[in-house]
């Protein structure tokens, strides 16, 4: 339903949580890439959020951030994609594999979200600012859930899957 195919937009119009798809295996494809997207930051936030803040922030990233740039750099009506009528700066933003979107998407949402909670507090110094000799110890949120994915994760290599 876009009257003007040919136009540059900011943001997708369509395809949204699977409606008017037909190719499921594709999607699943560009799941994968937000998926990993999300991984980034959480490498970077261990220890430091819990899993209903990750939860957060993976669908927050998955469901609004990521789908805006990769519409901006690989649909052909993306205002950064160097297939769109009038790319940017005449050649647009070539992104060779998918790695710029996902690696980029992944460390700048990981940079802001690392400034925003700054440093481990309470782990490798006390209440004054003193370094402790020891850091303290963190424990897991769920043993349940560390073994389980323990588990399911040897299973699938077992496989290769």
């Amino acid at each position: 339903d876009n009257k003007n195919l040919d136009s540059k937009t900011f943001i997708g119009s369509t395809n949204f949580l699977l409606m008017g798809v037909d190719d499921h295996a594709f999607w699943f494809f560009q799941y994968a890439f937000s998926a990993a997207s999300a991984t980034i930051v959480a490498g970077t936030l261990a220890e430091r959020c819990q899993m209903g803040a990750y939860f957060g922030y993976s669908l927050f990233l998955g469901g609004f951030v990521y789908p805006v740039i990769v519409h901006s750099v690989w649909s052909r009506h993306g205002f950064l994609s160097p297939d769109s009528s009038d790319p940017l700066w005449g050649t647009g933003m070539i992104d060779f594999a998918g790695g710029g979107v996902v690696h980029t998407t992944g460390g700048v949402t990981a940079l802001i979200a690392t400034i925003i909670l700054g440093p481990r507090k309470g782990r490798f110094h006390d209440e004054e600012g003193r370094q402790l000799a020891k850091p303290k110890e963190f424990y897991g949120h769920s043993i349940a859930l560390q073994v389980s994915f323990v588990i399911v994760s040897s299973f699938l290599l077992s496989f290769k899957c």
